[in-house]
Protein backbone atom coordinates (compact mmCIF):
# COMPACT_ATOMS: atom_id res chain seq x y z
CA UNK A 1 0.00 0.00 0.00
CA UNK A 2 1.38 3.42 -0.92
CA UNK A 3 1.64 5.72 2.02
CA UNK A 4 2.90 9.11 3.14
CA UNK A 5 4.61 9.77 6.44
CA UNK A 6 3.92 13.16 7.94
CA UNK A 7 7.35 14.31 9.08
CA UNK A 8 7.37 16.07 12.48
CA UNK A 9 8.20 19.77 12.46
CA UNK A 10 8.47 20.15 16.23
CA UNK A 11 11.82 20.99 17.87
CA UNK A 12 12.88 17.42 18.76
CA UNK A 13 15.57 18.40 21.26
CA UNK A 14 13.25 20.78 23.13
CA UNK A 15 10.51 18.15 23.08
CA UNK A 16 12.75 15.50 24.59
CA UNK A 17 14.07 17.87 27.25
CA UNK A 18 10.54 18.90 28.30
CA UNK A 19 8.87 15.51 28.27
CA UNK A 20 11.87 13.30 28.94
CA UNK A 21 12.09 14.55 32.53
CA UNK A 22 8.39 14.00 33.30
CA UNK A 23 7.52 11.31 35.89
CA UNK A 24 4.61 9.98 33.78
CA UNK A 25 4.92 7.60 30.86
CA UNK A 26 4.76 9.84 27.75
CA UNK A 27 4.70 8.87 24.08
CA UNK A 28 4.35 11.05 20.96
CA UNK A 29 3.16 9.53 17.68
CA UNK A 30 2.70 10.95 14.20
CA UNK A 31 0.19 9.84 11.57
CA UNK A 32 0.98 7.77 8.48
CA UNK A 33 -1.24 8.78 5.51
CA UNK A 34 -2.21 6.93 2.38
CA UNK A 35 -0.64 7.93 -0.94
CA UNK A 36 -3.08 10.74 -1.78
CA UNK A 37 -3.07 12.03 1.77
CA UNK A 38 -6.80 11.48 2.09
CA UNK A 39 -6.82 9.11 5.06
CA UNK A 40 -4.67 8.14 8.05
CA UNK A 41 -3.77 4.45 7.87
CA UNK A 42 -1.38 4.13 10.83
CA UNK A 43 0.51 5.96 13.55
CA UNK A 44 4.25 5.75 14.16
CA UNK A 45 6.13 6.08 17.47
CA UNK A 46 8.42 9.11 17.34
CA UNK A 47 9.36 9.64 20.98
CA UNK A 48 8.87 7.91 24.34
CA UNK A 49 10.50 9.02 27.56
CA UNK A 50 12.13 6.49 29.90
CA UNK A 51 8.88 5.87 31.79
CA UNK A 52 7.11 5.35 28.48
CA UNK A 53 9.65 2.79 27.30
CA UNK A 54 9.41 1.07 30.67
CA UNK A 55 5.61 0.88 30.49
CA UNK A 56 5.71 -0.44 26.91
CA UNK A 57 8.47 -2.95 27.73
CA UNK A 58 10.51 -1.62 24.82
CA UNK A 59 14.11 -0.64 24.29
CA UNK A 60 15.02 2.49 22.31
CA UNK A 61 16.09 0.28 19.40
CA UNK A 62 12.78 -1.61 19.39
CA UNK A 63 10.86 1.66 19.67
CA UNK A 64 12.34 3.42 16.67
CA UNK A 65 10.12 3.04 13.57
CA UNK A 66 7.46 1.03 15.44
CA UNK A 67 3.83 1.55 14.43
CA UNK A 68 0.44 0.74 15.86
CA UNK A 69 -0.04 -1.87 13.13
CA UNK A 70 3.01 -3.90 14.10
CA UNK A 71 3.46 -3.01 17.77
CA UNK A 72 4.07 -6.05 20.01
CA UNK A 73 2.57 -4.03 22.86
CA UNK A 74 -0.96 -4.38 21.39
CA UNK A 75 -3.15 -7.38 20.69
CA UNK A 76 -4.87 -7.57 17.27
CA UNK A 77 -8.28 -6.86 18.82
CA UNK A 78 -6.99 -3.91 20.86
CA UNK A 79 -4.99 -2.52 17.91
CA UNK A 80 -8.15 -1.56 15.96
CA UNK A 81 -9.72 0.41 18.80
CA UNK A 82 -6.43 2.20 19.57
CA UNK A 83 -5.96 3.23 15.95
CA UNK A 84 -9.57 4.43 15.68
CA UNK A 85 -9.27 6.56 18.80
CA UNK A 86 -5.91 7.99 17.69
CA UNK A 87 -7.45 9.03 14.34
CA UNK A 88 -10.43 10.60 16.13
CA UNK A 89 -8.19 12.64 18.47
CA UNK A 90 -5.93 13.80 15.63
CA UNK A 91 -8.72 14.78 13.22
CA UNK A 92 -11.09 16.33 15.77
CA UNK A 93 -8.48 17.92 18.00
CA UNK A 94 -10.48 16.78 21.05
CA UNK A 95 -8.73 15.24 24.03
CA UNK A 96 -9.70 11.70 25.11
CA UNK A 97 -9.34 10.03 28.48
CA UNK A 98 -9.94 6.28 28.81
CA UNK A 99 -9.26 3.45 31.23
CA UNK A 100 -7.74 0.50 29.40
CA UNK A 101 -6.50 -3.01 29.97
CA UNK A 102 -3.64 -3.97 27.68
CA UNK A 103 -3.66 -7.76 27.45
CA UNK A 104 -0.35 -7.83 25.58
CA UNK A 105 1.37 -6.15 28.53
CA UNK A 106 -1.03 -7.41 31.20
CA UNK A 107 -1.30 -3.85 32.50
CA UNK A 108 -4.08 -1.45 33.42
CA UNK A 109 -3.76 2.26 32.72
CA UNK A 110 -5.49 5.61 32.53
CA UNK A 111 -4.64 7.03 29.07
CA UNK A 112 -4.92 10.66 27.99
CA UNK A 113 -4.53 11.41 24.27
CA UNK A 114 -4.34 14.93 22.83
CA UNK A 115 -3.25 16.41 19.52
CA UNK A 116 0.08 18.18 19.70
CA UNK A 117 1.22 19.95 16.52
CA UNK A 118 1.33 17.28 13.82
CA UNK A 119 1.05 14.30 16.15
CA UNK A 120 -0.74 12.83 19.15
CA UNK A 121 0.70 13.12 22.65
CA UNK A 122 -0.15 10.16 24.89
CA UNK A 123 0.18 10.35 28.68
CA UNK A 124 -0.11 6.97 30.40
CA UNK A 125 -0.87 6.60 34.11
CA UNK A 126 -0.05 3.03 35.09
CA UNK A 127 -2.84 1.71 37.30
CA UNK A 128 -1.83 -1.93 37.30
CA UNK A 129 -0.88 -1.88 40.99
CA UNK A 130 -4.04 0.06 41.87
CA UNK A 131 -6.22 -2.51 40.11
CA UNK A 132 -4.33 -5.31 41.79
CA UNK A 133 -5.03 -3.77 45.19
CA UNK A 134 -8.69 -3.25 44.31
CA UNK A 135 -8.99 -6.89 43.31
CA UNK A 136 -7.28 -7.94 46.52
CA UNK A 137 -9.68 -5.80 48.53
CA UNK A 138 -12.63 -7.27 46.65
CA UNK A 139 -11.30 -10.75 47.31
CA UNK A 140 -10.71 -9.92 50.96
CA UNK A 141 -14.24 -8.54 51.29
CA UNK A 142 -15.60 -11.74 49.80
CA UNK A 143 -13.50 -13.81 52.18
CA UNK A 144 -14.68 -11.76 55.16
CA UNK A 145 -18.29 -12.29 54.10
CA UNK A 146 -17.68 -16.02 53.86
CA UNK A 147 -15.99 -15.99 57.26
CA UNK A 148 -18.97 -14.20 58.75
CA UNK A 149 -21.30 -16.78 57.25
CA UNK A 150 -19.21 -19.59 58.70
CA UNK A 151 -18.81 -18.05 62.18
CA UNK A 152 -21.38 -20.28 63.86
CA UNK A 153 -19.77 -23.41 62.44
CA UNK A 154 -16.35 -22.22 63.56
CA UNK A 155 -17.56 -21.69 67.11
CA UNK A 156 -19.13 -25.12 67.16
CA UNK A 157 -16.43 -27.12 65.43
CA UNK A 158 -13.14 -25.28 66.04
CA UNK A 159 -10.45 -27.24 67.83
CA UNK A 160 -9.22 -23.89 69.19
CA UNK A 161 -10.87 -22.30 72.17
CA UNK A 162 -12.85 -19.15 71.34
CA UNK A 163 -14.41 -16.93 73.99
CA UNK A 164 -15.66 -13.37 74.48
CA UNK A 165 -15.18 -11.52 77.76
CA UNK A 166 -16.88 -8.38 79.07
CA UNK A 167 -15.01 -5.81 81.15
CA UNK A 168 -16.71 -4.79 84.41
CA UNK A 169 -16.03 -1.19 85.45
CA UNK A 170 -16.56 0.91 88.59
CA UNK A 171 -18.37 4.25 88.69
CA UNK A 172 -15.21 5.98 87.46
CA UNK A 173 -14.87 3.73 84.42
CA UNK A 174 -11.93 1.75 85.76
CA UNK A 175 -11.85 -1.96 84.85
CA UNK A 176 -12.20 -3.89 88.12
CA UNK A 177 -13.22 -7.35 86.89
CA UNK A 178 -14.14 -9.48 83.88
CA UNK A 179 -16.90 -11.91 82.94
CA UNK A 180 -16.84 -14.50 80.13
CA UNK A 181 -20.09 -14.18 78.20
CA UNK A 182 -19.43 -16.59 75.32
CA UNK A 183 -17.25 -19.68 74.97
CA UNK A 184 -17.16 -22.64 72.60
CA UNK A 185 -16.68 -26.20 73.79
CA UNK A 186 -12.92 -26.14 73.18
CA UNK A 187 -12.51 -23.04 75.37
CA UNK A 188 -14.42 -24.70 78.22
CA UNK A 189 -12.25 -27.80 77.85
CA UNK A 190 -8.99 -25.84 77.89
CA UNK A 191 -9.97 -23.72 80.90
CA UNK A 192 -10.94 -26.86 82.80
CA UNK A 193 -14.04 -25.45 84.51
CA UNK A 194 -17.71 -26.46 84.14
CA UNK A 195 -19.53 -24.23 81.65
CA UNK A 196 -22.02 -23.00 84.29
CA UNK A 197 -19.13 -21.70 86.41
CA UNK A 198 -17.01 -20.39 83.54
CA UNK A 199 -19.92 -18.31 82.13
CA UNK A 200 -21.43 -17.09 85.39
CA UNK A 201 -18.54 -16.35 87.74
CA UNK A 202 -16.45 -13.22 87.58
CA UNK A 203 -12.73 -13.63 86.89
CA UNK A 204 -11.82 -12.63 90.47
CA UNK A 205 -14.26 -15.19 91.85
CA UNK A 206 -12.50 -17.91 89.89
CA UNK A 207 -9.00 -16.53 90.52
CA UNK A 208 -8.81 -13.95 93.36
CA UNK A 209 -5.51 -12.43 92.19
CA UNK A 210 -6.56 -12.16 88.57
CA UNK A 211 -6.60 -8.34 88.25
CA UNK A 212 -2.96 -8.04 89.34
CA UNK A 213 -1.72 -10.68 86.87
CA UNK A 214 0.26 -9.77 83.71
CA UNK A 215 -2.54 -11.32 81.66
CA UNK A 216 -5.19 -9.00 83.14
CA UNK A 217 -2.95 -5.95 82.70
CA UNK A 218 -2.44 -6.89 79.03
CA UNK A 219 -6.22 -7.21 78.57
CA UNK A 220 -6.81 -3.73 80.04
CA UNK A 221 -4.09 -2.33 77.77
CA UNK A 222 -5.81 -3.84 74.72
CA UNK A 223 -9.15 -2.34 75.76
CA UNK A 224 -7.52 1.09 76.10
CA UNK A 225 -5.34 1.06 72.98
CA UNK A 226 -6.88 -1.51 70.65
CA UNK A 227 -3.52 -3.25 70.35
CA UNK A 228 -3.90 -7.07 70.29
CA UNK A 229 -1.46 -9.30 72.13
CA UNK A 230 -0.33 -12.91 72.23
CA UNK A 231 0.58 -14.62 75.48
CA UNK A 232 1.58 -18.14 76.47
CA UNK A 233 0.70 -19.59 79.84
CA UNK A 234 0.37 -22.95 81.55
CA UNK A 235 -3.10 -24.17 82.58
CA UNK A 236 -2.76 -26.08 85.82
CA UNK A 237 -6.20 -27.64 85.41
CA UNK A 238 -5.36 -29.35 82.11
CA UNK A 239 -1.55 -29.40 82.31
CA UNK A 240 -1.43 -27.86 78.84
CA UNK A 241 0.43 -24.87 77.43
CA UNK A 242 -1.91 -22.45 75.66
CA UNK A 243 -1.15 -19.58 73.32
CA UNK A 244 -3.84 -16.95 73.66
CA UNK A 245 -4.49 -14.22 71.08
CA UNK A 246 -6.59 -11.37 72.46
CA UNK A 247 -8.19 -8.65 70.32
CA UNK A 248 -10.56 -5.78 71.04
CA UNK A 249 -14.18 -6.02 69.85
CA UNK A 250 -15.34 -2.72 71.39
CA UNK A 251 -14.58 -0.63 74.48
CA UNK A 252 -15.92 -3.33 76.83
CA UNK A 253 -15.43 -6.63 75.01
CA UNK A 254 -12.44 -8.78 74.05
CA UNK A 255 -12.25 -11.90 71.91
CA UNK A 256 -9.88 -14.65 73.04
CA UNK A 257 -8.64 -17.42 70.74
CA UNK A 258 -6.90 -20.36 72.43
CA UNK A 259 -4.32 -22.49 70.64
CA UNK A 260 -2.78 -25.57 72.20
CA UNK A 261 1.01 -25.22 71.83
CA UNK A 262 1.99 -27.93 74.30
CA UNK A 263 4.26 -29.92 71.91
CA UNK A 264 6.05 -26.75 70.76
CA UNK A 265 6.45 -25.41 74.30
CA UNK A 266 7.74 -28.73 75.62
CA UNK A 267 10.27 -28.86 72.77
CA UNK A 268 11.30 -25.29 73.58
CA UNK A 269 11.77 -26.12 77.25
CA UNK A 270 13.82 -29.17 76.32
CA UNK A 271 15.95 -27.01 74.01
CA UNK A 272 16.49 -24.45 76.77
CA UNK A 273 17.45 -27.27 79.11
CA UNK A 274 19.88 -28.60 76.49
CA UNK A 275 21.42 -25.14 76.11
CA UNK A 276 21.92 -24.90 79.86
CA UNK A 277 23.44 -28.36 79.92
CA UNK A 278 25.72 -27.37 77.03
CA UNK A 279 26.81 -24.26 78.96
CA UNK A 280 27.59 -26.40 82.00
CA UNK A 281 29.45 -28.88 79.79
CA UNK A 282 31.47 -26.10 78.18
CA UNK A 283 32.33 -24.70 81.57
CA UNK A 284 33.39 -28.14 82.76
CA UNK A 285 35.52 -28.58 79.63
CA UNK A 286 37.16 -25.20 80.19
CA UNK A 287 37.89 -26.10 83.79
CA UNK A 288 39.26 -29.46 82.66
CA UNK A 289 41.43 -27.77 80.03
CA UNK A 290 42.74 -25.40 82.67
CA UNK A 291 43.51 -28.21 85.12
CA UNK A 292 44.99 -30.48 82.46
CA UNK A 293 47.13 -27.71 81.00
CA UNK A 294 48.34 -26.71 84.43
CA UNK A 295 49.22 -30.31 85.33
CA UNK A 296 51.05 -30.81 82.01
CA UNK A 297 53.45 -27.97 82.65
CA UNK A 298 55.59 -29.82 85.20
CA UNK A 299 56.13 -33.00 83.09
CA UNK A 300 56.89 -30.81 80.10
CA UNK A 301 59.50 -28.86 82.02
CA UNK A 302 61.10 -32.15 83.05
CA UNK A 303 61.19 -33.36 79.45
CA UNK A 304 62.86 -30.13 78.44
CA UNK A 305 65.35 -30.26 81.33
CA UNK A 306 66.22 -33.96 80.98
CA UNK A 307 66.58 -33.86 77.18
CA UNK A 308 68.82 -30.78 77.43
CA UNK A 309 70.93 -32.44 80.14
CA UNK A 310 71.16 -35.68 78.14
CA UNK A 311 72.23 -33.78 75.04
CA UNK A 312 74.93 -31.94 76.98
CA UNK A 313 76.29 -35.20 78.48
CA UNK A 314 76.39 -36.95 75.10
CA UNK A 315 77.50 -33.91 73.12
CA UNK A 316 80.79 -35.47 71.87
CA UNK A 317 79.20 -38.80 70.98
CA UNK A 318 76.17 -37.55 69.02
CA UNK A 319 76.00 -37.81 65.29
CA UNK A 320 74.56 -35.05 63.13
CA UNK A 321 71.28 -36.94 62.84
CA UNK A 322 71.07 -37.36 66.63
CA UNK A 323 71.71 -33.63 67.07
CA UNK A 324 68.76 -32.92 64.75
CA UNK A 325 66.57 -35.30 66.75
CA UNK A 326 67.40 -33.49 69.99
CA UNK A 327 66.63 -30.17 68.27
CA UNK A 328 63.28 -31.54 67.13
CA UNK A 329 62.52 -32.64 70.70
CA UNK A 330 63.34 -29.11 71.90
CA UNK A 331 61.17 -27.48 69.21
CA UNK A 332 58.26 -29.83 69.93
CA UNK A 333 58.59 -29.14 73.64
CA UNK A 334 58.56 -25.39 72.97
CA UNK A 335 55.43 -25.67 70.79
CA UNK A 336 53.73 -27.77 73.45
CA UNK A 337 54.64 -25.20 76.10
CA UNK A 338 53.17 -22.40 73.98
CA UNK A 339 50.03 -24.44 73.39
CA UNK A 340 49.58 -25.15 77.09
CA UNK A 341 50.10 -21.49 77.97
CA UNK A 342 47.53 -20.43 75.37
CA UNK A 343 45.08 -23.08 76.57
CA UNK A 344 45.50 -21.79 80.09
CA UNK A 345 44.87 -18.24 78.90
CA UNK A 346 41.74 -19.33 76.99
CA UNK A 347 40.46 -21.33 79.96
CA UNK A 348 41.05 -18.41 82.29
CA UNK A 349 39.19 -16.06 79.93
CA UNK A 350 36.16 -18.33 80.00
CA UNK A 351 36.22 -19.99 83.41
CA UNK A 352 37.55 -17.43 85.85
CA UNK A 353 35.30 -14.95 87.59
CA UNK A 354 35.71 -11.57 85.95
CA UNK A 355 36.35 -8.59 88.19
CA UNK A 356 34.78 -5.55 86.53
CA UNK A 357 35.84 -2.05 87.49
CA UNK A 358 36.52 1.27 85.81
CA UNK A 359 39.58 0.58 83.66
CA UNK A 360 41.63 3.08 81.68
CA UNK A 361 42.34 1.53 78.28
CA UNK A 362 45.23 3.95 77.78
CA UNK A 363 47.03 2.34 80.71
CA UNK A 364 46.27 -1.13 79.33
CA UNK A 365 47.59 -0.21 75.88
CA UNK A 366 50.75 1.49 77.23
CA UNK A 367 51.51 -1.50 79.45
CA UNK A 368 51.12 -3.97 76.57
CA UNK A 369 53.27 -1.86 74.24
CA UNK A 370 55.95 -1.73 76.93
CA UNK A 371 55.84 -5.54 77.27
CA UNK A 372 56.24 -5.83 73.49
CA UNK A 373 59.01 -3.23 73.35
CA UNK A 374 61.68 -5.71 72.21
CA UNK A 375 59.79 -7.07 69.20
CA UNK A 376 58.53 -3.56 68.35
CA UNK A 377 62.14 -2.31 68.23
CA UNK A 378 63.36 -5.35 66.31
CA UNK A 379 60.73 -4.85 63.58
CA UNK A 380 60.79 -1.01 63.69
CA UNK A 381 57.01 -1.17 64.12
CA UNK A 382 55.21 2.19 64.01
CA UNK A 383 52.16 2.42 66.30
CA UNK A 384 49.61 5.24 66.22
CA UNK A 385 47.10 5.32 69.08
CA UNK A 386 44.10 7.55 69.72
CA UNK A 387 43.23 8.59 73.28
CA UNK A 388 41.20 5.66 74.62
CA UNK A 389 38.25 5.74 77.02
CA UNK A 390 37.68 4.37 80.47
CA UNK A 391 35.24 1.46 80.50
CA UNK A 392 33.98 -0.95 83.09
CA UNK A 393 36.04 -4.06 82.40
CA UNK A 394 38.21 -6.85 83.73
CA UNK A 395 41.73 -5.43 83.53
CA UNK A 396 43.50 -8.78 83.13
CA UNK A 397 41.25 -9.88 80.26
CA UNK A 398 41.57 -6.55 78.43
CA UNK A 399 45.35 -6.89 78.69
CA UNK A 400 45.05 -10.29 76.94
CA UNK A 401 42.95 -8.71 74.20
CA UNK A 402 45.41 -5.87 73.47
CA UNK A 403 48.40 -8.25 73.73
CA UNK A 404 47.00 -10.68 71.16
CA UNK A 405 45.81 -8.09 68.63
CA UNK A 406 49.01 -6.02 68.70
CA UNK A 407 51.37 -9.02 68.63
CA UNK A 408 49.34 -10.57 65.77
CA UNK A 409 49.65 -7.33 63.78
CA UNK A 410 53.42 -7.50 64.16
CA UNK A 411 53.67 -11.25 63.56
CA UNK A 412 51.68 -11.20 60.31
CA UNK A 413 53.59 -8.29 58.75
CA UNK A 414 54.55 -8.24 55.10
CA UNK A 415 58.19 -9.12 54.34
CA UNK A 416 60.55 -6.13 54.04
CA UNK A 417 57.77 -3.79 55.18
CA UNK A 418 57.69 -1.74 58.36
CA UNK A 419 54.66 -2.77 60.43
CA UNK A 420 52.18 0.09 60.86
CA UNK A 421 49.56 -0.40 63.56
CA UNK A 422 46.64 1.93 64.28
CA UNK A 423 44.48 1.88 67.42
CA UNK A 424 41.43 4.15 67.08
CA UNK A 425 38.44 5.02 69.24
CA UNK A 426 35.14 6.79 68.80
CA UNK A 427 31.68 6.70 70.31
CA UNK A 428 28.86 5.33 68.14
CA UNK A 429 25.14 4.87 68.56
CA UNK A 430 21.87 4.11 66.73
CA UNK A 431 22.00 5.44 63.19
CA UNK A 432 25.77 5.12 62.76
CA UNK A 433 26.51 3.17 59.57
CA UNK A 434 29.36 1.24 61.23
CA UNK A 435 26.82 -0.68 63.33
CA UNK A 436 25.57 -2.37 60.12
CA UNK A 437 28.74 -4.47 60.18
CA UNK A 438 27.73 -5.94 63.55
CA UNK A 439 24.70 -8.09 62.69
CA UNK A 440 23.96 -9.20 66.26
CA UNK A 441 24.55 -5.85 67.99
CA UNK A 442 21.31 -4.16 69.13
CA UNK A 443 20.83 -0.44 68.58
CA UNK A 444 22.58 1.17 71.56
CA UNK A 445 25.53 3.37 72.52
CA UNK A 446 29.00 1.82 72.26
CA UNK A 447 32.70 2.52 72.45
CA UNK A 448 34.16 1.46 69.08
CA UNK A 449 37.80 0.31 69.40
CA UNK A 450 39.54 -0.44 66.07
CA UNK A 451 42.88 -2.20 65.53
CA UNK A 452 44.30 -1.79 62.02
CA UNK A 453 47.55 -2.90 60.37
CA UNK A 454 49.28 -3.01 56.99
CA UNK A 455 50.10 -6.71 57.19
CA UNK A 456 49.52 -9.67 54.89
CA UNK A 457 45.76 -9.70 55.50
CA UNK A 458 43.47 -12.62 54.75
CA UNK A 459 40.48 -13.61 52.61
CA UNK A 460 37.27 -12.04 53.97
CA UNK A 461 35.56 -15.43 53.68
CA UNK A 462 37.74 -16.54 56.61
CA UNK A 463 36.63 -13.60 58.80
CA UNK A 464 34.45 -15.68 61.13
CA UNK A 465 36.61 -18.82 61.17
CA UNK A 466 39.70 -17.03 62.46
CA UNK A 467 38.07 -16.69 65.89
CA UNK A 468 37.73 -20.49 66.26
CA UNK A 469 40.06 -22.29 68.65
CA UNK A 470 43.11 -23.83 66.87
CA UNK A 471 42.09 -22.36 63.49
CA UNK A 472 45.16 -21.33 61.52
CA UNK A 473 45.29 -19.52 58.18
CA UNK A 474 48.97 -20.34 57.70
CA UNK A 475 51.18 -23.36 58.28
CA UNK A 476 53.44 -23.71 61.32
CA UNK A 477 56.48 -23.37 59.10
CA UNK A 478 55.36 -19.91 57.95
CA UNK A 479 54.26 -18.34 61.23
CA UNK A 480 54.55 -19.55 64.80
CA UNK A 481 51.47 -19.81 66.96
CA UNK A 482 48.79 -22.13 68.27
CA UNK A 483 45.64 -20.64 66.71
CA UNK A 484 44.20 -19.68 70.10
CA UNK A 485 45.02 -15.95 70.31
CA UNK A 486 41.99 -14.64 68.39
CA UNK A 487 39.72 -17.16 70.16
CA UNK A 488 40.84 -15.54 73.42
CA UNK A 489 40.12 -12.09 71.97
CA UNK A 490 36.57 -13.09 71.04
CA UNK A 491 36.00 -14.73 74.43
CA UNK A 492 37.11 -11.53 76.19
CA UNK A 493 34.82 -9.40 74.02
CA UNK A 494 31.86 -11.68 74.76
CA UNK A 495 32.64 -11.60 78.49
CA UNK A 496 32.27 -7.82 78.27
CA UNK A 497 28.91 -8.06 76.43
CA UNK A 498 30.61 -6.72 73.31
CA UNK A 499 30.83 -7.60 69.64
CA UNK A 500 33.78 -8.07 67.27
CA UNK A 501 34.14 -8.23 63.48
CA UNK A 502 37.19 -8.60 61.24
CA UNK A 503 37.67 -7.03 57.84
CA UNK A 504 40.58 -7.77 55.54
CA UNK A 505 41.87 -8.40 52.05
CA UNK A 506 44.97 -10.40 51.10
CA UNK A 507 47.99 -8.11 50.96
CA UNK A 508 46.09 -5.05 52.21
CA UNK A 509 46.17 -5.40 55.97
CA UNK A 510 43.41 -6.11 58.48
CA UNK A 511 40.97 -4.27 60.75
CA UNK A 512 39.52 -5.70 63.95
CA UNK A 513 36.56 -3.64 65.16
CA UNK A 514 35.19 -4.08 68.69
CA UNK A 515 32.08 -2.64 70.33
CA UNK A 516 32.05 -2.24 74.12
CA UNK A 517 28.70 -1.11 75.59
CA UNK A 518 28.41 2.00 77.73
CA UNK A 519 26.21 0.40 80.40
CA UNK A 520 27.54 -1.20 83.56
CA UNK A 521 28.64 -4.84 83.26
CA UNK A 522 28.86 -5.60 86.97
CA UNK A 523 25.12 -5.43 87.63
Amino acid sequence: MNETRYEPTIDRQLFEEVYGAQPQAITWMTPVWNSDHSAIIDFEYVFSNEKGLEYLNLTSEQHNGLRVSNSPTLTDEFRKSVLAEMIEVYTSGKESRTNIYNAALNKYARVMRTRLRNGVLIVIEDRTEENRIIKQLEEKTRELQEQKTLLDNILLNSSNGISVSQALRDENGKVIDSLTILANDAAVRFIGLPREIYLTKKATEIEPGFMTSPYARACVHTLETGEPFVMQYFMQSTKRWLELTVSKLDCNHLIHIFTDVTPIKEAQLKLEQSVEELKRSNKALEEFAYAASHDLQDPLRKIETFSSRLKDELEQQLSETQHRLFDRIANATKRMTNLIEDLLAYSEAGASQASFKQTDLNEIADSVLQDLETVINETNAYIEKDPLPQIEADERQLRQLFQNLVSNAIKYRKPATTPEITIRHKEVGPGDAILNAFEEAPAAAYHLIEFGDNGIGFDQQQANKIFNVFYRLHGKSEYEGTGIGLAIVKKVVENHHGFIVAQSEPGKGSWFRILFPFQSLSQ
